[in-house]
């Protein structure tokens, strides 16, 4: 799976998903004649279900629903890995999981978190601006979802495993970058045949 830069908008008061990766490297320590070898860490687990060559950029540019301007940004960040967060999600109930995949901004800015400033600041970094939903079971992969728009995320419902929630979050010139001033929220779920706007 091609690298990817983790981050997205954060909301006040929601639980949302921030991920940020740390390592230990293994190690020797000698006391006396004694020494323990630390075992470097494992590698992170997928959930039961994930296809071991799911690649989100390869997917999306294959996809002809997906517009050339979203293409033409799936191209590493400084750092080399894809503005991409992608996670996997049984969404559909047949021990499977689906691809959540976020398009993210490479940051243009060094800051400790993810966040979006309003102009003339231009602190742009790590800010969701396109999510798609996947059925990896078939060949190509099946979209189930498409959306956009400014600082967006798209994650799995609390407790509900055939349910995503859409974030859109908008900051005014006095808002922390922690803390959106406004913020929507869109319920999708899983009806058995396809993913569907839950009614307010």
């Amino acid at each position: 799976m091609r690298g990817k830069v983790i981050g997205r908008a954060l909301l006040c008061g929601l639980a949302m998903l921030c991920a940020a990766g740390c390592a230990t490297q293994g190690g020797v320590e000698v006391a006396g004649r004694a020494s323990q070898v630390s075992p470097p860490p494992s590698a992170p687990t997928l959930p039961s279900g994930t296809p071991a060559s799911a690649d989100p950029v390869a997917i999306l540019r294959a996809d002809p629903q997906v517009e050339p301007r979203i293409k033409d940004g799936l191209v590493p960040c400084d750092g080399g890995q894809y503005p991409t967060d992608d996670r996997y999600v049984d969404l559909t109930g047949d021990g499977k999981s689906e691809l959540v995949v976020l398009l993210l901004t490479c940051p243009r800015h060094e800051y400790a978190k993810p966040m979006i400033l309003p102009e003339p600041s231009g602190l742009v970094a790590y800010a969701g601006y396109a999510a798609f939903v996947y059925d990896l079971t078939t060949e190509p992969p099946t979209r189930l979802l498409g959306v956009e728009g400014p600082a967006i995320d798209l994650v799995p419902a609390n407790g509900k495993g055939n349910e995503l929630v859409l974030i859109r979050s908008a900051w005014s010139a006095r808002d922390d970058p922690c803390c959106p001033s406004d913020q929507s929220l869109v319920l999708y779920r899983w009806n058995g045949t396809r993913l569907v706007e839950v009614p307010k």
